[in-house]
């Protein structure tokens, strides 16, 4: 079920770690906020030594009300990223629209049975033993490091956005950034940014040299996500490369802050939050980037973010966020394309309601857009998205932020005391605001 956090609940934070250099004197840099459910922080990212404290974050601010604002309350609701040398960028991505064609692209994709076939009494040994062939260490030596995820056999591999950028740059300075792949057989090889996303924190790398030995990871669909089942995390924590952490999937749809909102940029959009699967299994910095993966061996979400007691505190607290596989692959693929990424429109002003009761009540439909066109009015209480109940209107807003312009989402509404069902095939907010 979607719900948001509270800072009743406790701090969120995105954990990242920085690279392996010589030490360097900590510093502190501004992180706006998602505006009320969180306060949104990033550690600074200085390089120093990796057995070294953090630099101290800041305070998050609320990006429209209190941007700027230095966090000093501990117990705080807190988000922070999960790479090493954590950083926040903005969407940066080459090439221009075009149909996407995996054939063109070259990611091929696997979705359905996993490698796993017996995993007796050691499921997790199995899973380790399957999955971690397709787990790299990314690092970025101005930056710090992250994990990734192998894409397909063509030598792509997609890891956070965070990871690589902590400041808005061209596309051009995208491709200019300097990567190292670090693969499961310990071998280090170049690598060049493709794109990024941004609003759901999705990058995407091209490895320079052919790498035989790294295997394409096997994604799960995410309707197949259930609280409560098994949940195992690779990656590098604190660049220890290959480390295996397990426990169960807490939630799903549990809306955090998008990594937009980590730059300032003082648009709703980006602040919308997306809906993750809440993880117990220990992330830590380093994580970032790395695969969540169920039972079978199958990649079920990648990495982003945790919660932790306060600002100044990055380690694992027992709640961990990955965004979704189904986003991951999506995105991966309009970046391989070359197309625009783009955030989803559905064109309508929602709020929660005041009576306790779950759902996004429409106060109010632009005139022509999505919402519009597929019958939506106001005063209708939109209950299900897709089929999946929505607690609130920021569960609403975040289930759209997982999507992409020209995608359709079945919405279930109430309608002086009748539930209608209605198809939205969603708009691009890029093209309305102009």
């Amino acid at each position: 079920m979607e719900e948001s956090m509270t800072e009743d609940e406790g701090a969120v934070r995105h954990p990242s770690m920085p690279p392996p250099l010589p030490e360097a004197e900590d510093g502190t840099g501004a992180a706006p906020t998602h505006p009320e459910e969180f306060e949104f922080s990033l550690p600074d990212a200085p390089s120093h030594d990796a057995g070294a404290p953090l630099p101290e974050p800041v305070a998050p601010v609320d990006p429209v009300v209190r941007r700027g604002a230095r966090l000093v309350a501990a117990g705080m609701v807190v988000l922070v990223l999960v790479s090493v040398g954590v950083g926040v960028g903005w969407l940066l991505r080459s090439g221009t629209g075009s149909d996407l064609d995996h054939s063109a692209t070259g990611l091929t994709v696997v979705v359905g049975e996993a490698p796993v076939t017996d995993p007796g009494d050691e499921p997790v040994v199995a899973i380790a033993e399957a999955v971690t062939p397709s787990v790299v260490l990314v690092i970025v030596p101005e930056l710090g490091q992250g994990s990734g995820i192998a894409l397909d056999g063509e030598g792509h591999v997609v890891t956070n956005a965070h990871v690589l950028i902590d400041e808005a740059a061209t596309a051009e300075e995208l491709a200019a950034i300097e990567v190292r792949v670090v693969l499961p057989s310990g071998r280090q090889i170049a690598a060049t940014v493709i794109g990024a996303d941004i609003r759901r924190d999705v990058a995407v790398l091209a490895l320079q040299e052919a790498a035989p030995e790294l295997a394409p990871a096997t994604f799960a669909p995410s309707d197949e996500v259930r609280v409560g089942q098994l949940a195992v995390a690779v990656g590098s924590p604190f660049g220890l490369t290959q480390t295996v952490t397990s426990g169960i999937v807490s939630a799903i749809g549990r809306v955090v802050p998008s990594f937009g909102c980590n730059l300032g940029r003082g648009q709703s959009v980006d602040c919308a939050g997306v809906a993750t699967i809440q993880t117990d299994a220990p992330i830590n910095p380093g994580n970032s980037g790395g695969p969540l993966v169920d039972r079978s061996g199958r990649i079920i979400g990648m990495n982003t973010s945790i919660r932790t007691n306060n600002s100044f505190d990055v380690s694992n607290a027992g709640v961990g966020f990955a965004l979704p596989s189904d986003t991951v692959i999506i995105v991966a693929e309009r970046l391989l394309a070359g197309e625009p990424v783009g955030t989803a429109w559905l064109g309508i002003v929602g709020v929660s309601t005041t009576d306790g009761r779950p759902g996004a009540r429409i106060e109010a439909v632009e005139p022509g857009s999505p919402a519009d066109v597929a019958g939506l009015e106001t005063g209708d209480l939109i209950v299900t998205s897709d089929g999946r109940p929505l607690v609130a209107m920021d569960a609403l807003r975040a289930d759209i932020q997982l999507r992409l312009p020209g995608m359709t989402v079945e919405l279930q509404f109430e309608r002086d005391g009748v539930l209608r069902t209605t198809e939205v095939e969603l708009g691009s907010w890029d093209d309305f605001v102009g």
